[in-house]
């Protein structure tokens, strides 16, 4: 069979992204019952199969396809053996984009134009919203829920639209700081104009916190402690002006109290089956809401072995890009100390000399575009992280596509850095589990606070 380019692999699934933003399907008479997500999975699964050579080497891959296969496997240990089907149907597609997407993302260059789906996603979205609240209808025909603006298909939730436009936002504000064109930047600057009222027009709750929270963890990491102070006295008030239900997170609050309690039935759930839970999907047959917390959902369906897994995978992929962007380098103090402590384990003199500073190992210096993007997407899991918490969205596209993202960044800053080392996920499995359980304690603590709160 004759080999096809990465780039062109690529590009169908940017294409097959887009076409999942859009959903053009939904909406256009034309379109209607044709399948056309599935046809361009196929196609640009297909491609991706012919390319010269497929990056499957990462032990992030192999960690997924072990949280998924356990996933399905949750719904027959539950007791349902025959939904391991629809199981399989729903998160398969979620598998084989994150496949696309890390093996092939692995440019600066290609991970800007992901950027570009992202932020284009978004304000197509914020455009829709915007048509709804003046005409009362988007041109899908969607009207808007209780005046919260919504798009269609997976994004018909007021929630789910600001928590893509929440993690496309540190995208468009590098995309503008890396383009020189003062026509680009122009752009950039409407896009970033309208996402914001997009996220104004969602009047999801967790979404402005979740903005509030990347603006100052931003203006600390690039300010500092003083100026964010100041600066988020300012700025920050505002953005949690944007939600008009913003004042109404209280543990009394109705649709607070609701989700405490959901928090609550969830541990009980665990509790009924602490190891496996109650399988996949399965939460809303046991309690009449949905968890409203990401965690918490994982937890109850998945049990303490699935939501480790779970975890585990997300932390990885957020370290991966916290290594990126942290300063790798020690700085001059930091290594003296290293040589000092190294020489006086060894039963050498203690003192700083120049020889023992060069025979020291040099740390591997990551190219600062590299940085740049991991530092991105590491606010963008930020900001996805703290909308979750207060929505159920374990399993959604945008979550896996950024782990996507994350993967082919590292595996691409591998290539361009041979010193910089894999990151494994096995190999820091033990960590990861540490970190599990300890969320776990944390997050029954907030539980029972906030129920003798309410």
């Amino acid at each position: 069979m004759p080999k096809v380019h990465a780039r062109t692999a690529f590009f169908l699934t940017l294409l097959y992204l887009a076409m999942i933003f859009i959903r053009p399907q939904e909406f256009i008479p034309s379109l209607e019952g044709f399948p056309l997500l599935p046809v361009l999975m196929a196609v640009a699964l297909f491609a991706w199969l012919l390319t010269d050579r497929k990056i499957v080497e990462t032990q992030q891959l192999a960690a997924l396809t072990l949280l998924f296969a356990y996933t399905i496997l949750s719904v027959a240990l539950s007791g349902w053996v025959g939904g391991m089907v629809p199981a399989a149907g729903k998160l398969i597609p979620i598998y084989i984009l994150f496949l696309l997407v890390a093996s092939t993302a692995i440019t600066p260059e290609r991970q800007r134009q992901t950027m570009w789906v992202f932020v284009g996603g978004a304000a197509m979205m914020a455009i829709h919203g915007i048509q709804q609240k003046f005409t009362g209808v988007g041109w899908t025909g969607e009207v808007a829920l209780q005046g919260r603006m919504r798009y269609i298909g997976i994004f018909n939730d007021p929630n789910d639209v600001g928590l893509l436009l929440v993690c496309s936002l540190p995208m468009a504000f590098y995309l503008l700081h890396h383009y020189r064109s003062i026509l680009v930047k122009g752009l950039l600057t409407g896009l970033i104009g309208t996402i914001l009222y997009g996220i104004v027009l969602t009047n999801s709750r967790g979404t402005t916190l979740a903005t509030a929270v990347i603006t100052g963890l931003y203006l600390w990491r690039h300010h500092g402690v003083f100026k964010t102070a100041i600066f988020g006295a300012a700025v920050i008030p505002v953005i949690l002006m944007m939600s008009s239900r913003i004042d109404t997170i209280s543990a009394s609050e109705e649709s607070a109290h609701g989700r405490i309690e959901a928090w609550y039935e969830g541990f009980q759930m665990l509790k009924s089956n602490p190891l496996f839970g109650v399988g996949f999907d399965r939460f809303t047959e046991h309690h009449f809401l949905t968890a409203h917390n990401s965690f918490m959902l994982a937890l109850a369906e998945l049990g303490v072995v699935g939501y480790t897994l779970w975890f585990s995978f997300l932390l990885s992929c957020v370290a991966m890009m916290h290594r990126l962007r942290a300063p790798l380098a020690p700085k001059q103090n930091e290594l003296e100390e290293l040589i000092a402590l190294y020489r006086e384990e060894n039963g050498q003199s203690t003192h700083y000399d120049e020889e023992a500073e060069q025979a020291a190992p040099s740390p591997p210096v990551v190219a600062a575009e590299d940085g740049a993007i991991a530092n991105v997407l590491f606010f963008s899991f930020v900001g996805f992280a703290t909308s979750a918490f207060f929505l159920s969205r374990t399993y959604v596209v945008v979550l896996f596509v950024l782990c996507g993202m994350a993967v082919g960044h590292y595996l691409g800053a591998r290539q361009r850095t041979p010193q910089l080392p894999e990151y494994g996920f096995f190999s820091h499995f033990g960590l990861w589990m540490t970190i599990s359980m300890v969320s776990i304690v944390l997050l029954y603590i907030v539980t029972k606070v906030l129920m003798l709160a309410a």
